[in-house]
């Protein structure tokens, strides 16, 4: 049986694909963030939101490849 997933794809400025977030259905977990160089499974909200800041760049001068 396969589930149906929700994808968003995240970027600053021009760039739109730096961060991939993948959801369950409903926006439920478990969540899948995935850079260029990094990959994450959780189910923790707080935990997808940090890796997709750090993805970004965002926040303390956090890069994709300082994925939690």
């Amino acid at each position: 049986m396969s589930h149906a997933t929700n994808a968003y794809f995240l970027g600053v400025g021009t760039v739109l694909n730096r961060v991939q977030l993948d959801t369950g259905p409903g926006g439920q977990p478990p969540f899948l963030v995935e850079t260029d160089s990094c990959r994450l499974v959780t189910s923790d909200v707080a935990e997808a939101v940090a890796a997709g800041v750090a993805g970004l760049g965002a926040g303390d001068g956090g890069s994709a490849d300082e994925l939690p």
